[in-house]
């Protein structure tokens, strides 16, 4: 297998262990700890490859790889011999990557500026191309932030990927990801989390109080060190970012968010003679059954640097098969699944699925950025912003998948989220271009959606549903102002063969008039008989009557129309005499003046996924 070559910004710790542990596994060929992937996308650890090294410290400036990682003020386990590696750490750019007050802390402990000349931006370029760096690791002290920008211009310049290991906001950061995505180089960030650390417990814990119905009131993460990076953030000027990391890591599995006085996540002392190890001290109280509290103490007890390292190994690995594959901006899941300020935050378990979806995917004999990219069914379409308008209605809680995940539209479906496979396969039919009506999880959907828009380089317009508990008419009403006249009405939630929404554009239909696809099977084993919504039609193909429960019936609502604005003013009616405003309620309004007829789907496949039974279809039917 070819090797990874890697750059290293910040000789310390946590590079002593990512060294370390590379040698480790190519002298021990032991892949029976440490590692959540022997092999990942076909590369081992050992073919990571370090080929350049940045350091600040005169004790490690011009030292080989394998000395400077063992040299003061580094200070984590040995569990390692490491061959001279014929690199010498060359002497980084500054910056603010020294806090003022480790100039007066202990020369062992802290850091000693070396006297070499500083690099400026071109001589780090070059040295990164003529290296043949592939994959950038940051490992800045917490609070660098002019440096990592730094070291990022840099990157983007060369044509490397990044792994974010530090709280600097990067990938997280709409304008940087614009700049990965624009130089087309793939970057996993921000703020790496540990193996088995003080966040990934943390958050377990406050994902299975979630997941177990106990409600959470307060909750504190205390952390206590003696390596530099404790030393560093004394200065508490430079803990902003790193809290904000840490803090949000956790409340993004919470049932409910926690106000900021309920909830203290974050570094709180040195402790000089802890040296690498990392003491957490956790607290969670919540109340069970009938309001009666509860709470649960938890201290932890680790290595700091290796617990990172042996995450670190895996993004590495990630960020080169994205750059053999022509993957560009952050990677969603492996970000979500190795970071605590992923550009967007999944429990770990989504994420977890997320990332191993990516590795199949990118692992594939020819697998290249195509197997992602929709667009390519219909360029032309998509470039122009013509087409088919479709509409997808993404705005309920979706309380039958809760089990399955927080937001329905992003439960995972083999490793893609529902409403990715929705939006891909309506492209391929023909829709070039899409509004989806948010609500419940609206931030958390939309951040996605925007990311999506950008990767499959489909336009996707997002709105807002405050009225998202109400009936689903209202979310197709929320989007009038930005529909066309006549378009494709979609669920987030319905997966069905491209062809049904296909033959459906090209059916003929008059002005108003509405068009329904219908299953006409009702021994269709898929289809839950009792949340399906029924369908009575006529000698003429139309509507005569549509809703739950009903009897008398011919077939099935799969959830795709082909509407037009027209369906948005019979929901209005409805709820001005007194209705709820439903699909079903403007349908049979349409249907009362002759303007709704269906469609017959014949023998082709679809499914609401509504419900972990519904999932478990999914899963089998996508495999």
């Amino acid at each position: 297998m070819a090797k990874i070559r890697v750059a290293i910004v910040g000789v310390g710790n946590c590079a002593s262990s990512l060294v370390q542990g590379v040698a480790y596994y190519r002298a021990a060929n032991d892949n029976s700890a440490g590692l959540m992937h022997w092999s990942l996308g076909g590369f081992e650890p050992s073919d990571v490859e370090f080929v350049l090294a940045y350091d600040i410290d005169e004790r490690k400036v011009g030292q080989d790889l394998s000395r400077a990682i063992f040299a003061k003020p580094n200070c984590t386990a040995v569990f390692a011999e490491v061959p001279d590696s014929g690199l010498n750490v060359r002497m980084g750019k500054v910056l603010d990557g020294m806090a003022d007050h480790m100039e007066t802390m202990p020369a062992e402990r802290s850091f000693v500026k070396a006297k070499a000349a500083e690099p400026d931006k071109a001589a780090v370029i070059e040295a990164l191309r003529a290296s043949g760096t592939e994959v950038l690791i940051n490992f800045l002290p917490v609070g660098s932030e002019d440096a990592v920008k730094f070291y990022m211009d840099c990157a983007l310049k060369a044509g490397v990927g990044v792994v974010n290991c530090m709280p600097v906001f990067i990938a997280s950061d709409p304008e940087w990801e614009a700049k990965f995505k624009d130089a087309g180089l793939p970057i996993v960030g921000d703020d790496i989390k540990a193996q088995f650390g003080a966040t990934i417990v943390h958050r377990a814990l406050t994902n299975l109080m979630r997941q177990r119905g106990v409600r959470m009131d307060r909750t504190y993460q205390l952390n206590t060190g003696g390596n530099t990076d404790f030393l560093n953030m004394m200065d508490r000027g430079r803990l902003l970012s790193k809290k904000i990391s840490k803090t949000e890591a956790v409340q993004s599995v919470m049932a409910k968010r926690l106000e900021d006085e309920n909830i203290h996540v974050g570094p709180s002392d040195y402790v000089p003679w802890l040296n690498d190890n990392k003491l957490c001290f956790l607290r969670l109280e919540g109340a069970l059954f009938g309001n009666v509290p509860m709470n649960i103490e938890v201290r932890l007890s680790v290595e700091d640097s290796p617990n990172s390292a042996g995450v670190v190994i895996d993004a590495i690995r990630c960020c080169k098969l994205a750059l053999d594959r022509g993957y560009a901006g952050p990677l969603i899941g492996p970000s979500a699944f190795f970071c605590k300020h992923p550009p967007i935050q999944f429990t770990d378990d989504e994420a977890e699925r997320m990332t191993n979806a990516f590795i199949d995917r990118a692992s594939r004999p020819g697998a290249n950025q195509s197997l992602v990219r929709a667009a390519d069914a219909n360029p032309d379409a998509a470039a122009s912003g013509t087409g088919m308008q479709g509409l997808i209605i993404a705005a309920g809680q979706g309380i039958r998948m809760r089990d399955v995940a927080r937001s329905k539209p992003l439960a995972l479906i083999n490793g893609v989220p529902l409403i990715e496979r929705v939006i891909v396969t309506a492209h391929k039919a023909g829709v070039s271009r899409f509004v989806v009506v948010t609500g419940y999880e609206g931030k958390r959907l939309e951040t996605f959606l925007v990311g999506l828009s950008a990767r499959l380089s489909i336009p996707i317009q997002t709105v807002r549903n405050f009225a998202w508990k109400g009936a689903n008419g209202l979310s197709v009403a929320a989007a009038e102002a930005h529909l066309d006249d006549r378009f494709v009405l979609m669920m987030a939630d319905h997966l069905l063969d491209p062809t049904i929404l296909a033959d459906l554009i090209a059916s003929e239909a008059g002005t108003e008039e509405l068009v329904l696809a219908v299953d006409r099977r009702l021994g269709n084993p898929l289809v839950d008989l009792e949340d399906v919504t029924r369908v009575a039609i006529d000698e003429h193909g139309r509507i005569a009557r549509i809703g739950k429960l009903m009897s008398g019936h011919d077939a099935y609502d799969t959830g795709v129309f082909l509407a037009s604005k027209a369906l948005i003013a019979a929901i209005r009616e409805d709820v001005e005499a007194g209705g709820q405003g439903g699909l079903s309620d403007g349908v049979r309004s349409l249907a009362a003046k002759g303007l709704a007829r269906t469609f017959d789907i014949g023998d082709r496949f679809w499914l609401d996924v509504d419900d972990g039974v519904a999932h478990g279809h999914a899963e089998q039917l996508c495999a």
